[in-house]
């Protein structure tokens, strides 16, 4: 299960990056980001509820803890606000491609804390 939820963390990985950095970059949202935005986030969430299963169902105060809970918060926030931007408020497009880029870079924070904290 260990192997299951590294491959899941990672796909999340690659999908929050190439969605994220090519909609930051290109400055538009498509509704391939918010697919892929999906994706992500749910390869996320089940990748982190297997480790969590994994180590006992015990979080521990760290800071990889802590700032892994508010990535995936972000990641949430990032996901559901990529449908609503594209269905109702194109006028915070603007205020969105901010939003994901900082969404993306705690992601990856905590991400490297991860791998780092954990090998």
């Amino acid at each position: 299960m260990l192997v299951i939820s590294i491959i899941l963390v990672n796909l999340a990985l690659v999908f929050y990056t190439i969605s994220i950095l090519n909609e930051v970059k290109e400055e538009v949202l498509r509704s391939w980001h918010v697919v892929m935005f999906f994706i992500g986030l749910t390869c996320d969430i089940v990748g982190t509820l297997i480790m969590y299963e994994l180590g006992g169902g015990i979080v521990k105060a760290g800071i990889h803890d802590i700032l892994g809970f508010i990535a995936l918060l972000l990641m949430l926030a990032n996901t559901i606000g990529s449908v609503l931007i594209l269905k109702k408020y194109k006028n915070l497009l603007n205020k969105f491609y901010k939003f994901s880029a900082f969404a993306w870079v705690i992601w990856i924070i905590s991400y490297i804390l991860g791998v780092t904290t954990h090998i």
